[in-house]
Formats: C-alpha cells, structure tokens, sequence
C-alpha cells in the first residue's frame, strides 16, 4: 500500500497561518490616530468596525475577551494588508475562506515555475498530491479510467466509484499520517511509483495493492488548493513569504488602543504594556 497514508480529507478551510505563511520580522507603519468612532482596526484604510469585529469571534467567545479580539484584529489585518477586497468577509468562516484566497493572490505570480516541475509528476517533481479510488472486484476499472479521462471530476468519480466511504467524504484526496496531501515521491511504495511509471498529472492509473485496487491519479496542478500549489517548490513558498512581508511591512496598520497595539516583529495585536 501507499506508505503514510491516512483516510483522513483533506481539510479545505485552511488556517490562516497556512494560508498567508509564517511571517518573518517585519517593520510597519502605524496611523497615529482613529480613523472613525467606530472603527477598531484598519488597514491602508479599510475598516473594521466593532461590530464586524464581534462577528469574526468564535460562537462560544464573548466580546470581552481580549485575547479573542486581538486574536481575530490580527488575522483580519493581515488578509486586509495584501489589498484583498474585505468586504465578503462577515464571520470567522467567510475570514478564513478569503484568507486562502489572498494566499493565491499573493501567489499568482510565481506559480508558473510550480506548475512546469509538477508536470514532470513522478519523474521530476519534488512534490505530487495524489488522489485514489480503491474500487471493490466486481467493478470495471476501465469504466472509471474512462469516466475521469472524459472529464469525471475526482471527487465525482470517488462518490460514484469508491468502495471506502473515507474516500467519498475526501473527494479522493489522499491525506498522509502528518496531515500533508502533497509528499516527496521518495516516500511512497516503490511498488506504487513503479506501477504509475509515466503517468503524467491527471492521467488516472489501476494500482494493485495487494489487498485490493485502486485508481490513483496524481492531481492536476489546477485543481490543486492554493497552498499545495505554493507547497511544490520551497522557492515558491520564500517568494510568497516574502512578497507577503514586503506588503504587510509597508502597511499603514492602525489598532484601537482599546484593544491594544500593532506589533510590527511579530505581525500581530498585543495588549498594550507588551514589550
């Protein structure tokens, strides 16, 4: 079998750490007044009120709670300082789906050189993300190759096909025992690799697993999340990374002093009198 693989899905609500990448030191500005009575936070001036602030808390967090504030000032500050529209974000859930996608923004630029090393697959990519489909004995698996060939979506061949209901729940993303759906393919069964020898991404292949089989694809570049995309290349990753700090550090990053301060070495909001 594939070596270090879980059934676990893969999680599509990516943290925003995560998302936007760890932040190295940073120098920002910081406006030196409130832009509005009701605004508690902003960035290059796009608002946040208090009211919205209250809204980004999580379900079982009261408005009081200081650390939860700070908590999601910081992480809607960083979403806004890359100059991505806010003005869908209206809850915890809407700030991290908008979060990923100001990852990919910030990202765009740099993906073309991840997207030609992920097309040599097996035989030169440093990452793949595999999908699978373990079929049960008495089904075909010409007919899902075929399906997937004629443009079958992965997650629609995994719902019709699949004989592990873990695999429908993933929409065939495989998931690794560390959590990651993109690996070195050093770490997979040589027996795997040598059955899908050629293959290229979205090229699907019967696997023989010894117990069982499986259709195993390694997946197209374009249906891959931001961050796995961000995740083929560790340059690509230092790009991003730096591209994101190079925008949050030339940020105008105003705090209501209310709820504390801007801390530009760490990129987050701390209770004032923390050095």
């Amino acid at each position: 079998m594939i070596r270090r693989t879980a059934l676990s899905p893969l999680g599509h609500r990516a943290g925003l750490a995560a998302a936007l990448l760890a932040v190295a030191a940073l120098t920002a500005c910081s406006s030196p007044s409130s832009p509005g009575a009701d605004v508690v936070a902003s960035a290059n001036g796009v608002e946040l009120s208090s009211e919205r602030l209250q809204s980004l808390l999580p379900s079982n967090v009261g408005a009081a709670n200081g650390a939860a504030n700070r908590q999601a000032m910081k992480d809607w500050l960083r979403v806004a300082a890359t100059g991505h529209d806010m003005s869908t974000v209206t809850d915890e859930a809407t700030l991290r789906s908008e979060a990923v996608a100001a990852a990919f923004e910030l990202a765009a630029p740099f993906l073309q050189a991840a997207s030609d090393v992920y097309a040599q697959g097996l035989d030169g990519s440093p990452k793949v993300c595999l999908g699978a489909i373990p079929i049960a004995a008495e089904t075909d698996p010409n007919e899902v190759i075929e399906a997937m060939t004629s443009g079958m979506s992965l997650a629609d061949a995994a719902t019709t096909y699949s004989a592990d209901p873990a695999f429908v729940q993933s929409g065939g993303v495989l998931t690794f025992q560390d959590g990651s759906t993109c690996v070195d393919p050093a770490q997979l069964n040589p027996d795997v690799v040598a059955q899908m020898d050629g293959a290229s991404p979205g090229e699907p292949v019967l696997v023989q697993l010894g117990t069982g089989q499986a259709i195993v694809v390694i997946r197209a570049f374009d249906t891959l999340a931001p961050v796995e995309q961000i995740s083929i290349l560790p340059e690509v990753e230092q790009q991003v990374a730096e591209e994101f700090n190079a925008q949050l550090g030339d940020a105008e990053i105003f705090v209501d002093t209310r709820f504390g301060r801007w801390d530009p070495s760490t990129a987050s909001v701390v209770a004032l009198g923390i050095e």
